[in-house]
């Protein structure tokens, strides 16, 4: 009922002429964010986890499908922009500090594009800390460096605090450890324990850090955010354009340009194609005003995305993408720059070293990408293919369309090659040109595959008869899969637009020590901070135990467990732990 909701509200805002100033509406969306600290120093990783919820109860919301995280410098500008496709409400990423950044503070913000309809006081924002110890400040003298700023001491919270040192408990949950004191790189496990008879389902994300007395700023927990009043967050005002929710998926949207006054920008077909081993292929026709969108209802991860005008007169036109809608950022308010007092010194030194000795043996301890589930292509399962390894191979494709992949025939007029899809069942073909594609690449002038390798081919799929795709009719589709599924065209046209449209984020498995066998890592130093960050913990009636190492660096550690039930209920979980 939700979603029926919305797209009824959307059918209506965008059919509507005209919206007054007064009119509101109620954008019952907003995300909450869980990062790992709010302090760092160059070389180390801030991570993150974002829910996307209702304002009303604080419920999994299904309007987005995407939400946006940016870490905004305090001149505005965007350090770092993540695109996130969500899954069951819930995205995560994460971003390496650089030693370009400046010793400063900055905003690390979250949104949906439906939330970019409401003011930038209404996205969430945490206030971060970032310390580069190999950068003097242009703007402090030394002398200014003895003592922090009153305004930073106000809002800081440092290790010694009472938020670090009492437990922070929940009525149904708890956190369990099997025991308060550790060594170094000796087995920590920790339960989760619930005292509901029925326990609910959630999303839970669980970060275990080394705290000490460099100058932060408290997180707002899920427990607080919960309590934000309703009312500020809704009955938002409507402006003059309307940022459309992301409500099936990505979208890609654009405009077509006419070269001459005689070319109507109305009904122009119009193709996007992201190529690779899992491929988007889509098709729509422009409106009167020359402008298209295109939705991409599953999140493909392609790095590049090809616009193309599709068509006789396609030679007539351009493309142009739109910007990304973004936030207000010079309406963001931010800290007052911060000074560190000279007591400090000691345990900035020791925070640059350790991050300097983990980076140097990253390859030791890397981070892998989770591979994304394989995407069918649109025409599965109705292609017929052809597995040319099943066959005796041929060097070109001429020779390769003639011996295997009957379907297909070609045409050559002096240097100018076409392909065609014969339906032999069919007393006429039709009169419109197939659908050829490498790697989901859509290739309108197809001389070049006649002098491409055939040995890097893995399959042709080929279909016969009439197909549509979105508004567009083609006689036959020819899909040609390379090998590695990265195939380049070497052709320039000025109908086709190769962009850089900013891509989903890939997910990542993080890196967590195993010192069950002691002398694999015995001559690898183990200078981690972080121990442990969990983005899907797992919550179930008998106790979920959660099991890491610590490491080589002594000190307090703090477990900070934050999330939501399905039904809203906000879970903000806090302990501390010493590895002697």
């Amino acid at each position: 009922m939700d979603k029926l909701k919305y797209i009824l509200l959307l059918i209506f805002v965008i059919n509507t002429n005209q919206i007054t100033a007064q009119q509101n509406i109620s954008i019952d969306e907003s995300v909450f964010i869980h990062a790992n600290a709010t302090t760092f120093v160059s070389g180390e990783k801030l991570l993150y986890k974002i829910y996307c919820l209702k304002n009303t109860d604080k419920t999994p919301s299904s309007v987005s499908k995407l939400a946006y995280v940016e870490l905004i410098d305090p001149s505005g500008i965007s350090i770092f922009k993540n695109k996130l496709y969500l899954q069951n409400s819930t995205g995560e990423g994460d971003y390496f500090i650089p030693t370009t950044l400046k010793t400063g503070s900055y905003k690390l913000i979250g949104y949906t594009n439906w939330m970019l309809n409401s003011s930038v006081s209404k996205m969430f924002q945490i206030d971060v800390k970032i310390i580069n110890p190999y950068q003097t400040s242009e703007s402090n003298s030394t002398e200014n460096k003895v003592a922090s700023e009153k305004s930073t001491q106000n809002s800081s919270t440092p290790a010694t605090s009472t938020l670090a040192q009492q437990p922070l408990l929940d009525n149904n949950f708890k956190i369990k450890l099997n025991k308060k004191s550790f060594n170094n790189r000796e087995k920590v496990t920790l339960e989760i324990e619930s005292s509901a008879s029925t326990l609910e389902k959630g999303n839970y994300s669980l970060s275990v850090r080394k705290t000490d007395n460099l100058p932060t700023t408290n997180q707002l927990t899920a427990n607080e955010y919960s309590k934000i009043p309703t009312e500020i967050q809704n009955n938002l005002q409507n402006s003059e354009k309307i940022v459309l929710p992301e409500l099936r998926g990505e979208m890609i949207s654009g405009k077509v340009i006419s070269k001459n006054t005689t070319s109507s920008i109305q009904n122009v077909i119009v193709a996007l194609s992201l190529p690779g081993k899992s491929f988007a292929f889509k098709v729509v026709k422009t409106n009167d005003a020359g402008r298209f969108i295109f939705n991409l209802d599953k999140a493909y991860y392609n790095a590049e995305a090809f616009i193309q005008v599709v068509g006789d007169q396609k030679e007539n036109f351009t493309i142009e993408l739109d910007k990304m809608s973004e936030p207000e950022y010079s309406k963001l308010s931010f800290q007052s720059n911060f000074t560190l007092p000279i007591e400090l010194k000691e345990t900035l030194l020791e925070r640059s070293i350790a991050s300097q000795i983990e980076n140097a043996y990253y390859l030791d301890k890397t981070d892998s990408i989770i591979r994304p589930v394989k995407i069918d292509p649109f025409y599965y399962p109705t292609a017929k293919e052809y597995v040319l390894n099943d066959f005796t191979r041929f060097p070109s494709l001429k020779e390769t369309i003639t011996e295997i992949a009957t379907e297909i025939m070609y045409r050559q007029s002096a240097n100018e090659y076409s392909l065609h899809v014969t339906d032999y069942t069919a007393h006429s073909q039709s009169p419109e040109p197939p659908l050829v594609m490498v790697d989901g690449l859509m290739l309108q002038n197809v001389n070049e595959l006649f002098n491409y390798n055939m040995k890097n081919i893995y399959s042709i799929s080929t279909i016969t008869g009439s197909y549509y795709v979105g508004p567009k009719i083609f006689n036959g589709i020819i899909s040609l899969i390379t090998l590695d599924g990265n195939f380049v065209s070497q052709q320039k046209e000025n109908y086709v637009l190769k962009a850089s449209v900013l891509r989903p984020s890939l997910k990542k498995s993080y890196y967590a020590a195993d010192y069950s066998d002691m002398k694999k890592y015995e001559r690898i130093p183990d200078f981690r901070n972080q121990l442990l960050w969990n983005s899907d913990v797992a919550v179930n009636n008998t106790d979920t135990a959660i099991t890491f190492f610590t490491s080589d660096v002594p000190g307090t550690y703090e477990i900070s467990m934050e999330g939501f039930t399905e039904k809203g209920v906000p879970v903000s979980l806090k302990d501390t732990f010493k590895v002697e």
